[in-house]
């Protein structure tokens, strides 16, 4: 199996694939890659995050603590879609616990250098925002659509 690079894995993805080249050259560069072996939990419900990942290969499955029910599976990913964007939009925080489903590669950016690149940058900050927002409203549908599931009416 060949891998590629993370430069090249960024060309192709859905997450960064629209971005320029310049913004997905420059990511790259900042880019830590991580890999995870199937049963690892990446982070917990409520831990500090401190880097945006993206999914390169295999899968991951959030759980999130619901009262009264324990943990529960809210959401499975896979390639191309975003884990911890908590690290630059939000508080830090750890909204769901992540687990590998399978052996997975990751690109991580760390959030501090992440953030300090795109207000150096204000094109690749807009272009990275951009993208970060649209995953994130993909997000938001998919969990909602999945939580139908969860809470059916009796």
């Amino acid at each position: 199996m060949v891998t590629l690079s993370i430069a090249e894995e960024l060309e192709s993805n859905v997450f960064t694939g629209q971005l320029p080249a310049e913004v997905r050259r420059t990511l790259a560069d900042i880019a830590e890659e991580q890999t995870h072996h199937e049963g690892a939990t990446l982070f917990r419900e409520g831990d500090a995050v401190s880097c945006l990942s993206l999914i390169i290969s295999g899968h991951v499955a959030l759980d999130m603590l619901v009262p009264a029910q324990g943990q529960q599976r809210i959401l499975t990913l896979g390639p191309g879609e975003i884990l911890a964007w908590s690290a630059v939009l939000g508080d830090g925080v750890a909204t769901a616990t992540c687990i590998a489903t399978e052996n997975c590669r990751l690109c991580a950016w760390p959030a501090e250098a992440l953030l300090e690149l795109c207000e150096k940058n204000h094109d690749i900050g807009y272009a990275v925002m951009k993208a970060l927002a649209q995953a994130v409203s993909r997000r938001l549908v998919v969990t909602r659509l999945q939580l139908l599931d969860l809470y059916p009416e009796h």
